[in-house]
């Protein structure tokens, strides 16, 4: 690999962990261009990674604290790496999606909700979803982590790669959704994907799905393959019913609600 490919590379997955994340990589961004940003996105389930990984150690070594209170501190590590950024897309899309809901005009639907989002205020209906939202996380987290501690190592094992999945999937799920749909606004930070860039989404999507499945089983992965795709299909058709796509909010909420529904999974199965 030459080095200029090599820093290429570089710079996206900095750039991917500046956006997703609240990790302080910006010091070592030296050359963000638009090029940057859209090859950015195909290093999301790699930022899933770097994340995962710090929920693990996190998990392993606050075990002597008792299920409960470890889960607590590890949803709180969660929150605070990645700043809190998906739980506001949960909140405005939740806040945006009721307030439109009773605007019989298409177009006038649209444009409410896409001012609901754009606003800065949260409302009640954001409020009670993501105390929801943490109350199943902490819940899921929780029940795993008793697991932990009354199984063998091979259990150990697997919660910890369970763990470390799914902020995996949750932020690789993000790529062929943004195939189903154009953005729904003008301006965004997000590249839309054009059709080269759609085959490679769906590409590494099968990809870290396979890599998935030597880490937790491959039934484990085939129930999760189809809970993700089955909601994130749900996901695609309401916004582009509401707004005609997605917008930035909608792929932070996508995230959100992916993690919940993988902890769910693990949780049921194991």
């Amino acid at each position: 690999m030459s080095r200029s490919k090599f820093e290429t590379i570089t710079q996206a997955m900095l750039y991917a962990l500046m956006f997703l994340t609240r990790l302080p990589v910006g010091r070592w961004l030296t050359n963000v261009t638009e090029q940057t940003a859209a090859r950015a996105v195909y290093c999301y389930p790699l930022v899933g990674i770097v994340i995962g990984a710090l929920l693990a150690l996190a998990a392993f070594g606050l075990q002597p604290l008792g299920p409960p209170l470890s889960a607590a501190l590890v949803l709180v590590l969660w929150v605070a790496v990645t700043g809190a950024l998906h739980l506001d897309g949960l909140a405005d899309c939740m806040d945006a999606y009721y307030a439109g809901h009773k605007c019989g005009d298409a177009q006038q639907r649209r444009e409410k909700i896409l001012q609901v989002m754009h606003d800065p205020a949260c409302g009640a209906i954001a409020l009670v979803s993501l105390v929801l939202l943490l109350l199943v996380k902490w819940a899921a987290l929780s029940t795993l982590f008793t697991l932990f501690a009354h199984e063998s190592v091979v259990s150990v094992t697997s919660i910890l790669a369970a763990v470390i999945v799914t902020p995996v999937l949750a932020r690789t799920i993000i790529l062929p959704f943004m195939t189903l749909n154009g953005y729904a606004r003008r301006e965004g930070t997000v590249p839309p994907a054009s059709e080269t860039n759609a085959r490679r989404y769906w590409s590494i999507a099968v990809l870290v799905f396979a890599l998935c499945a030597m880490c937790v089983g491959f039934f484990v992965t085939a129930i999760l393959l189809l809970g993700l795709v089955v909601f994130m299909l749900f996901w695609a058709r309401l916004w582009q019913r509401q707004i005609g796509g997605y917008t930035g909010d909608c792929l932070g909420a996508l995230v959100e609600l992916s993690e919940a529904l993988v902890l769910i999974v693990f949780v049921a199965l194991w």
